[in-house]
């Protein structure tokens, strides 16, 4: 792989990303609408794209803006809010999967080889059979429009890569945490709970809401996979060579990954690491759980490590850390 594309190239894994490419010597371009990302993430060298991914111009202008079309598509533009997707349904389709649609047509019609696709662990539902982690082999049973538009974006890559023109990959993300390169998590609103809690402690936002503490785990909070930023955009290159070594073999294929660390942590777990790393305490306040929330979501990531080589990191202190430094650089 020589070259990408990065559509949400602004946001904090797509600049992280980049940032990635580039170290690896990697030539690659963004492509951004600016929206809710954040330019000054991005190295100064990398061209930025500004425009929609609904666009096909602008789709079309980000994937010769080298010269030729891109050997990969990291496709990461997208809206990722469960709450604001019940609240508006009809933009995350345009959206999520519309976008799709337009990133996948125009790589095809561009002869790009591999797409790599970031989804979700929404598209999974909550019942698993008992089972204790989620691997890919998990039941498919999206429970927010959100969810919804992330599995027919998979069904959009899938379809193309049943052409035997590229290879695919999607790439279900549990919840990423920690920052590398300096890209924090700037989300407005911010809704990941590290980053969370770290700013409720600071007191830049109010107390931490905790959500439940009935709930059929160790202290009652829910259980989380944190799977570090690091680890994420590495497995996500790694896709794309696999796709890219497969198409170029005549035997492009279409995987599924499910990115996460293996290792589950409670909101309590998470405060309390948060509280030791910065010496402070972060206010918080037990409320009612939320609609649909789930006890346990910890990915099974046994296909991740074998076939991408990735062995995620557990360390939730390093995550925890990497985000308060980067955070702290765009204090008030």
């Amino acid at each position: 792989m020589s070259s990408a594309l990065v559509t949400g190239a602004a946001g904090y894994i797509g600049s992280t990303l980049i940032h990635r490419l580039q170290q690896q010597g990697i030539a690659v371009v963004g492509l951004d609408d600016l929206s809710r990302g954040h330019a000054d993430s991005l190295p100064l060298q990398v061209p930025l794209v500004q425009g929609d991914v609904r666009d096909p111009e602008a789709v079309a202008t980000a994937l010769q803006t080298l010269g030729r079309a891109p050997d990969a598509v990291f496709h990461l533009a997208g809206l990722i809010m469960v709450g604001e997707s019940v609240q508006f349904p009809e933009l995350y389709e345009s959206v999520n999967a519309g976008g799709t649609q337009v990133v996948v047509d125009a790589a095809l019609e561009a002869g790009v080889q591999a797409v790599v696709l970031a989804s979700s662990a929404a598209v999974l539902g909550s019942d698993q059979g008992g089972a204790e982690q989620f691997d890919e082999e998990g039941r498919i049973a999206p429970e927010s429009p959100y969810g919804w538009s992330k599995l027919q974006a998979e069904h959009t890559l899938a379809a193309a890569v049943a052409t035997g023109r590229m290879g695919g990959a999607a790439m279900r993300f549990f919840n990423v945490a920690g920052a590398s390169w300096g890209c924090a998590e700037r989300h407005d609103p911010e809704s990941h709970l590290i980053p969370l809690a770290i700013r409720a402690a600071w007191g830049e936002l109010p107390p931490l809401k905790v959500f439940g503490d009935d709930f059929a785990t160790p202290d009652g909070t829910c259980l989380r996979d944190y799977v570090h930023i690091g680890d994420v955009v590495e497995a996500m290159i790694q896709a794309a060579r696999l796709a890219l070594t497969q198409t170029r073999a005549g035997d492009a294929q279409f995987q599924v990954f499910h990115v996460g660390s293996g290792r589950g942590h409670s909101v309590m777990q998470v405060i309390q690491q948060v509280e030791a790393t910065l010496g402070q305490p972060v206010p918080h306040q037990l409320v009612g759980r939320r609609d649909g929330d789930i006890a346990a979501l910890v990915a099974e990531p046994s296909k991740m490590r074998a076939l991408l080589g990735v062995q995620p990191s557990t360390d939730l202190a390093a995550m925890v850390n990497d985000c308060a430094t980067a955070l702290r650089k765009f204090r008030a």
